[in-house]
């Protein structure tokens, strides 16, 4: 099924680099990093709270974030109706109603949210949600630079149950509210996270679907396998079933939690070198050398695949560049078969400048549950 980041707060939301079309291929790994960009701030949350005694003597216009139990009844009421609201508008169809309920920043991007809402219209099929968490974002009048939104207590170790992180920067002033709801209906559990934009009322400014289950399993089941896989030294195993876990269990990518910060801990140091971080990786087989771009894990309700795209300098000719990148498919798993006790296919892309990208998968297993 076809899966989409949706665009939201106008240019923000829709040009985030951090967020990657997630049709069929979500761009785990980028997703990965800019969680881990959290991680050079872990100092300063550790201490955050000997700063605390301080919040009483900020102007009120501070850039801020308050979580549900902080947020006044009757706006947490209207936050809840107004995330209902979409919840049924969406699950109707009803994409008219929710056009004329937006922000204008969404209004550019609303075919995205059409195309979402019909992409999973069995997943909402006989769905009831219900509210997972709530938070209220508050720029002040001068947004900072960097966008990051602290919300609820942190401890002296960062983060605890409650606490949540956003890093959105180049968010427009004003005020925000994120609601993330759970809901299963004729699919497995999805998290449908909205993010409106105070505006005489709140309006939908962002809307986001995500699963929460892949090849039959939730987060946590990939998370314990993750580290299972990292005690058997198997680290591409446990580097791409950690990707899986902190995807499934993220509602949107420019979020941090207790957990999710958990997770990318755990996975520091476990990254192989033949895996891109950002940056292109050689990689030496078949008696060449392949320009590593991307390798990200897909996913599907009873598929568990792994993508690897690399650059060629042309893609013209399609049956020469097929079978080169089928070769460096089995060359990769030849060289780790650990890859053949969780993955169905292993699937090469091979990119031109020109936009060409030709395929190649080999088949470890039947599609089934990993």
């Amino acid at each position: 099924m076809n899966q989409r980041n949706l665009p939201g707060l106008g240019r923000l939301l829709i040009h985030l680099a951090y967020l990657e079309e997630a049709s069929n291929e979500r761009g785990q790994s980028s997703a990965f990093r800019l969680v881990s960009r959290f991680l050079m701030k872990q100092l300063i949350l550790k201490h955050l709270f000997l700063m605390l005694a301080l919040a009483a003597a900020l102007p009120a216009w501070s850039q801020g974030c308050d979580t549900r139990e902080e947020i006044p009844a009757q706006a947490r009421t209207s936050m809840e109706n107004a995330a209902q609201q979409v919840f049924d508008q969406a699950s109707r169809g009803d994409t008219n109603a929710l056009r004329a309920a937006s922000a204008p920043s969404l209004q550019s991007g609303f075919a995205d949210v059409a195309g979402a809402i019909s992409d999973n219209k069995a997943a909402f099929a006989g769905a009831h949600a219900q509210i997972r968490a709530i938070f209220l974002l508050d720029t002040g009048p001068t947004p900072s630079a960097d966008g990051n939104f602290v919300c609820g207590v942190f401890g002296a170790g960062g983060q605890t149950a409650n606490s949540a992180e956003f890093y959105i920067p180049g968010l427009p002033a004003g005020k925000y509210a994120i609601v993330i709801q759970d809901f299963i209906g004729g699919k497995g559990p999805y998290a449908l996270t909205t993010i409106f934009q105070e505006s005489s009322g709140w309006k939908l400014a962002g809307f986001y679907i995500r699963p929460e289950m892949a090849g039959g399993h939730d987060g946590i089941w990939y998370l314990q396998r993750a580290r299972d896989y990292k005690t058997k030294g198997q680290n591409h195993n446990a580097w791409f079933f950690y990707l899986t876990a902190w995807d499934l269990m993220a509602p949107v990518k420019f979020m941090d939690s207790a957990l999710l910060h958990k997770i990318v801990q755990e996975s520091n140091g476990i990254q192989p070198k033949d895996v891109p971080a950002g940056t292109p990786v050689n990689y030496s087989a078949n008696g060449k050398t392949y320009s590593i771009t991307d390798m990200t894990v897909l996913h599907g309700e009873n598929s568990f695949d792994l993508s690897i795209k690399y650059t060629v300098a042309s893609a013209a000719d399609f049956n020469a560049t097929q079978t080169d990148a089928r070769s460096l498919a089995t060359a990769f798993v030849a060289q780790y078969p650990e890859l053949k006790d969780v993955f169905n296919k292993v699937w090469a892309h091979a990119v031109d400048s020109k936009g060409g990208d030709v395929p190649g998968f080999v088949e470890l297993k039947p599609t089934a549950k990993p």
